[in-house]
């Protein structure tokens, strides 16, 4: 059949028309459920787009000794790249070599040309943040983003991009850095660091950002900001002279005796406050000491003869009538317990008698052991609650990770298979110091206590938390046990450990002191593991040695307790008497030489928060945040500047203004909290030294003045 050529054109443009119907009744009404149905999902989409969020990093909170010092700080540092594509060509290639050439200059380790190379690579791969330098200060960020050819053009002609994050920076290194800590990240936290995170780490803000065209991101305006609110301070115990003195004196004894491994501390006998803590380890690859573990409260160990002291406690109040002139029978030689036979170091006793205040003399193991064993041979259960009454078989409780769990064994004490733990040697050779273990933190703590009227204080190393000069929150001193023995046992405990220095086991180590000290030694030893056999097992292994002294002064007014521990000795003396009682020695000297021994405490209260009468500089944020939280009336000028001028005029009108801080030139911190103050001197290269509390009244480096490589600039702080 022919098909008419005017019918078949006709039908193919009904068709077309029907199509072209059928395809824009589809795009209205896509379009129309787009206005209605599908808007707010889209619109969502499209915001999620063009929108993000800016994490406002919060500045950690310091870390402050109790005479000022800054032992922890937070400062901050860029990371610089470049988004060459963002640069203008016409510009780019007009202005590289200059930049290249600026850059060799300034990180000379590259030259011009393979600066230009470098950068060259990254413009051809489309790397729109190529890296050009990691961790410089705010003063080097600033002189290459105003100084350096394109940089100088900003972000958006110029593709300078700096990325701002902060590191955590310890002025005095090592110093008790173990106690100090470390913070690295969420989940790699130690010791006051780790404790107190919660109070250091402040709260991360963040701000709303938006794409352009090209792909970068612009800060915009949001209800839904929030400021970043920086962490607060934490003002320790901790005295940093007091600290030099313990840490080297810790490090003089390692070094003569040869040691492996030690710890020091220093307490206020009234407080309990640590003053000082160090511990030092031997490094075999390097030969040298470093604080790598927290040896005085993360481990325990058989402490030796120092452990008679809390046995004699434990027997006092057992029978209070017992008198240092009460005679005991400790024979001519050897005694025998069970299987197992008892010797002491050193022959003292005439006829084998001695009086109970020789016994601690002379650290006679026999003595001691005669003494306890005829008191709880029939009830060791009454030893053992004697000492768990001490606080000898808990944790002492500084909150500080790791910290090492004591172990005193009870006559009921089973293992997991049900055998006896309890032996017929253990009431004996627990008195003299075996078969325990303790840290250093709690022998010192008993010896606190004694040195203090038989008065147990907490072991604390934080004294307050400190938001700028506002205390937020104190720790007082805290009572452990109000007492632990009578007022007459503790002044026979006390002669017993003077009688130690003046005739006993320290008596020449201590010769011509110049400060009266009290105390115990305690040499323990052991044998190094092997495989099959006990730790302890007599004759098998290197035989080893921990020494310790402890103990407290001035004898007739305690002022501070002091231990000192030194594991694994390997030079020419073994005995605690010559290992570390000179090291005690060489603390009690040097804290009495330079006047502290009699220092009453310092600390502060809070002083009422004001408007200063002189124009401080601080964080706009914080500016805000400090005026709302006094309730006082503001006018705030500036526009959006990190740093602002807070001032009050005659008739007390508040107002918040712009200010310049600028390269090179040094800063007027008068004023500024001690926190502001550091982060934004250490921000631009300075060294922060500083001395008082409060806020920052007098600085050492004229406002004004150019600044110089390695500037070192004093502080003064004065409460307001």
């Amino acid at each position: 059949m022919k098909i008419d050529p005017k019918t078949d054109t006709l039908w193919k443009t009904h068709l077309i028309y029907l199509c072209v119907l059928l395809f824009g009744i589809v795009i209205v009404t896509k379009t129309v459920l787009l206005i209605t149905t599908d808007n707010e999902e889209y619109r969502e989409l499209a915001e999620k787009r063009e929108y993000r969020l800016k994490v406002l990093e919060a500045s950690r909170g310091n870390i402050i000794s109790a005479d000022g010092s800054l032992l922890a700080t937070s400062i901050p540092l860029f990371d610089v790249f470049f988004d060459a594509k963002a640069v203008d060509s016409i510009l780019f290639y007009s202005k590289i070599d200059t930049l290249c050439a600026q850059l060799a200059e300034l990180y000379p380790d590259r030259s011009a040309s393979k600066w230009k190379e470098h950068i060259m690579r990254g413009k051809e791969k489309g790397n729109r943040h190529n890296l050009i330098a990691r961790n410089i200060s705010l003063e080097q960020c600033r002189k290459m983003e105003e100084q350096c050819a394109i940089f100088n053009m900003g972000k958006f002609k110029g593709g300078f991009i700096a990325e701002k994050k902060v590191r955590r920076n310890k002025p005095y290194k090592e110093l008790a850095g173990c106690t100090i800590g470390y913070y690295l990240n969420d989940t790699l936290k130690a010791g006051l660091e780790g404790t107190y995170d919660e109070y250091l780490r402040g709260q991360d803000g963040h701000k709303q950002m938006r794409r352009l065209h090209h792909g970068n991101w612009i800060e915009t305006k949001s209800e839904d900001d929030v400021d970043a609110r920086n962490g607060n301070d934490l003002i320790t115990t901790f005295d940093i002279k007091l600290q030099d003195i313990v840490e080297t004196a810790l490090h003089n004894t390692m070094t003569t005796n040869k040691a492996e491994q030690g710890c020091a501390i220093l307490m206020d006998v009234e407080t309990g406050y640590i003053r000082a803590i160090a511990n030092l380890s031997l490094n075999h690859k390097t030969g040298a000491y470093e604080e790598s573990t927290n040896f005085a409260l993360a481990e325990r160990y058989e402490p030796g003869s120092v452990f008679k002291i809390a046995s004699m406690v434990v027997l006092l109040n057992h029978n209070e009538k017992l008198s240092l002139d009460d005679k005991v029978n400790i024979g001519g030689g050897p005694i025998k317990f069970s299987n197992r036979t008892m010797r002491d170091d050193h022959s003292f006793a005439q006829g084998g008698i001695c009086t109970v205040q020789e016994v601690i003399e002379q650290s006679s193991n026999k003595g001691t052991a005669v003494l306890i064993t005829k008191a709880f041979a029939a009830h060791p259960e009454k030893y053992v609650d004697g000492l768990y009454a001490l606080g000898l078989n808990k944790k002492v409780g500084t909150g500080i990770a790791r910290e090492a769990q004591p172990y005193i064994k009870h006559p009921t004490d089973k293992t997991k298979d049900g055998r006896k733990l309890w032996s017929n040697v253990s009431l004996p050779w627990m008195s003299i110091g075996y078969e325990v273990n303790v840290t250093p933190l709690h022998l010192i703590t008993l010896y606190n206590a004694i040195a203090n009227g038989g008065r147990m204080m907490k072991p604390q190393f934080v004294s307050e938390i400190r938001r700028g000069p506002e205390t937020i929150e104190k720790f007082d001193p805290i009572v452990l046990n109000e007492r632990i023995a009578s007022p007459e046992s503790i002044e026979k405990l006390r002669t017993m450990l003077e009688g130690v220095v003046i005739r006993g086991t320290a008596k020449r180590q201590f010769k011509d002191c110049v400060v009266t000290a009290a105390g115990k030694t305690g040499t323990a030893q052991y044998y190094d593991r092997v495989q099959g056999y006990g730790y302890h097992e007599p004759g098998i292994g290197r035989k080893l040695y921990n020494t310790t002294f402890v103990g407290y002064f001035p004898a007739d007014k305690p002022k501070y307790s002091c231990i000192v521990v030194v594991s694994r000795a390997r030079g020419a003396f073994w005995a605690a008497g010559s290992v570390s009682a000179p090291g005690f020695r060489e603390i009690a000297e040097k804290v009495y030489a330079m006047h502290l021994g009699v220092r009453e405490d310092d600390s502060i209260g809070a002083s009422p928060i004001s408007v200063p009468a002189q124009p401080i500089v601080m964080p706009h944020d914080q500016a805000i945040a400090f005026l709302e939280g006094i309730n006082e009336h503001y006018t705030d000028l500036a526009s959006g500047n990190d740093w602002v001028r807070v001032s009050a005029n005659e008739n007390g009108n508040i107002k918040i203004e712009e200010t310049t801080l600028r390269p090179n030139v040094v800063p007027n911190v008068v004023g500024m909290n001690l926190s502001d103050a550091v982060y934004l001197l250490e921000g631009m290269g300075i060294t922060t030294q500083f001395s008082g509390q409060g806020m920052v009244k007098e600085q050492s480096l004229q406002a004004g003045d150019t600044l110089k490589a390695n500037s070192v600039i004093n502080l003064k702080l004065e409460r307001q």
